[in-house]
């Protein structure tokens, strides 16, 4: 059975029937228990999702059934009193032994992506980005208890759909980008990566104007809506599109390598607390710096003599250096 969670709650067998779940409280138990992956529910939490804090006093024996017509629904072969496979009883409550929900493979997929290759890192955010129908836990993104989980599962998509555009980038196909980063900053205006990622892949295409207007309205987007200044990713972005810093351009074609990024302007570390243009810190001193080597004039006459060349004299100022290198 796979379980699908990406949109609205469905349960799936083999063949790809849709089980029954029922109502609205049996599918509550399922997703409850769907949101808590590899762990044990308890009763206690159950009955809380089900009823809130004024559960009735039926509210346990209530909670059986609901788990009893969800045995049914997700094992239909399974024979009576058999042991659980699937839909586990085990104190204080039950768990759910599946790794076959769309949310676990949306996130391996996406962390495969982290380590691979451009090309290979965009079949993966395909297939990954793919999964989702809408709304996680569409009918209970409200409840309390699914309120992390929501909005856990929202931010991996949103770094999915970054990876997949600098993935994109990366391939030299920025205007394969363009369509979907525009829909994502109109409905998440205040991710400033959105926007860094959509004003490269404009700069890219010829439409530096475009791609500093876009810079320029999140800048005012950020302003209105939480009085902040744009970050120092943004403002970095803008004054490299100014000026045209060959580091916006397309970087060669990636080889079978991973490589370095070709977006490396937008991955470096421009954090608030460090400067973008910051060189890296070379750390702890380790005592004075040792005197600058000189080469000896002696050694770089050596060579042409070796080679069967009579080579000049050593000059005086030759000398005085070998003598400095070696009293």
């Amino acid at each position: 059975m796979e379980f699908r969670v990406l949109g609205p709650l469905e349960a799936r067998d083999d063949t790809g029937r849709a089980a029954a779940l029922g109502g609205p409280r049996p599918r509550t138990v399922l997703a409850r228990l769907l949101a808590a992956p590899g762990a044990t529910v308890s009763t206690d939490a159950l009955i809380h999702a089900l009823y809130g804090d004024r559960p009735p006093p039926s509210a346990l024996p209530s909670l059986h059934a609901y788990v009893s017509h969800l045995r049914r629904a997700l094992e239909p072969g399974r024979r009576p009193r058999s042991r659980q496979a699937l839909l586990v009883s085990r104190p204080p409550g039950y768990l759910l032994e599946t790794g076959r929900v769309d949310a676990i493979r949306f996130t391996e997929l996406v962390d495969q992506a982290g380590r691979r290759p451009p090309g290979a890192a965009l079949a993966c955010l395909e297939e990954a980005l793919g999964l989702w129908r809408g709304q996680p836990y569409a009918e209970f993104d409200d409840q309390p208890w699914a309120v992390a989980e929501v909005r856990r599962l929202n931010e991996a998509r949103l770094v999915a759909v970054e990876r997949h555009a600098r993935a994109l980038l990366a391939l030299r196909r920025p205007d394969a980008v363009i369509a979907t980063l525009e829909a994502e900053t109109t409905a998440g205006p205040l991710r400033e990566r959105l926007w860094c990622l959509l004003a490269l892949s404009l700069y890219r295409t010829g439409r530096q104007a475009e791609a500093l207007g876009v810079l320029r309205r999140a800048g005012r987007l950020l302003a209105d809506q939480l009085g902040l200044d744009p970050g120092p990713e943004l403002r970095a972005l803008e004054r490299d599109i100014l000026h045209h810093a060959p580091s916006l351009d397309a970087a060669p074609a990636p080889g079978p390598g991973p490589g370095p990024d070709p977006s490396r302007e937008l991955s470096r570390d421009r954090s608030p607390d460090r400067s973008p243009d910051r060189s890296p810190d070379p750390g702890p001193a380790l005592g004075p710096a040792a005197p600058p080597r000189r080469e000896c004039a002696r050694r770089r006459s050596a060579a042409p003599r070796r080679a069967g060349e009579a080579g000049p004299e050593m000059s005086v100022r030759a000398r005085t250096l070998c003598r400095w290198r070696h009293p």
